[in-house]
């Protein structure tokens, strides 16, 4: 009891500095301020509601109730801190993932170094705060894209492919595939030009090469691919990938039908 009067009180206390730090901003002027300061102290009220609201959860189970229930509520099983929790969690990873596939969109479109935190903000109809409260930076942003593609790659290939030309060539003419490729693109250079962030982000690379080394060793019986696999499957996407971006560039199919004829070719298909 005395440690939950204490989360408690400790909870209240970082919500009364939110809103002391909100009126002295308020009192100085928002506008001197600037738009992501106050965003950043809504980060704060909002993280601090949250602790007050789950320390709240374990002192009403514990401690004596206020008024007698009501037969609802006798029937009803009560409600503890691990609902609380799990509630506010679930909400944290909703937001989580809507912010990734907004920055997912926005570097697509943009490019990640024409994107700012507030683009995301944006296109995901939050501030920037809630975006800081998420993730620390544009770059921690990418690392979660990248977690999450890696995610979506490990179960496009767990679901199996009758055929490697339709791994590699269902989605061509999809703005989605290409918005996907857009993406992939702005990862790989990323890590071409921050050498530091490359452990990061070369999961993804590598995930995509073994599975389609994968695929065309389980074409021909074998469990485990070879050399020749590893080098036929960095081939495949190779021509795949710039045919991604050729044809848009071109305003034309002739990218796509021509990387489409050398695949074959190059599975000795054509």
């Amino acid at each position: 009891m005395v440690s939950d009067s204490n989360d408690l009180g400790s909870a209240a206390r970082a919500l009364s500095a939110a809103v002391t730090a909100l009126t002295r901003v308020v009192g100085q002027g928002l506008a001197d301020a600037g738009r992501e300061v106050s965003d950043e102290i809504v980060a704060e009220l909002r993280k601090a509601s949250d602790e007050l609201e789950d320390a709240s959860a374990r002192v009403v189970v514990v401690g004596v109730p206020r008024r007698k229930k009501t037969r609802k509520a006798d029937a009803d099983p009560p409600k503890g801190p691990t609902d609380a929790a799990a509630r506010r969690r679930a909400r944290a990873e909703a937001t989580r993932t809507q912010l990734l596939a907004a920055a997912a969109a926005v570097f697509a479109q943009k490019g990640y170094e024409g994107s700012s935190v507030g683009d995301v903000a944006a296109e995901a109809g939050y501030t920037k705060g809630a975006v800081y409260t998420h993730f620390s930076s544009k770059e921690d942003l990418l690392l979660g894209i990248v977690e999450m593609m890696s995610a979506q790659d490990e179960a496009h290939f767990a679901a199996g492919s009758t055929s490697v030309r339709d791994l590699l060539c269902s989605g061509d003419g999809d703005p989605e595939a290409l918005s996907r490729t857009l993406l992939a693109l702005e990862i790989y250079t990323y890590a071409i030009r921050h050498p530091d962030a490359q452990p990061h982000l070369a999961p993804l690379v590598a995930t995509t090469w073994d599975h389609t080394a994968d695929v065309l060793a389980a074409a021909d019986g074998r469990t485990e691919p070879t050399q020749d696999d590893r080098d036929l499957a960095l081939a495949l996407l190779s021509v795949h990938t710039f045919a991604q971006v050729f044809g848009p560039v071109l305003g034309d199919d002739a990218a796509t039908e021509s990387a489409g004829r050398t695949i074959d070719r190059l599975l000795g298909e054509g």
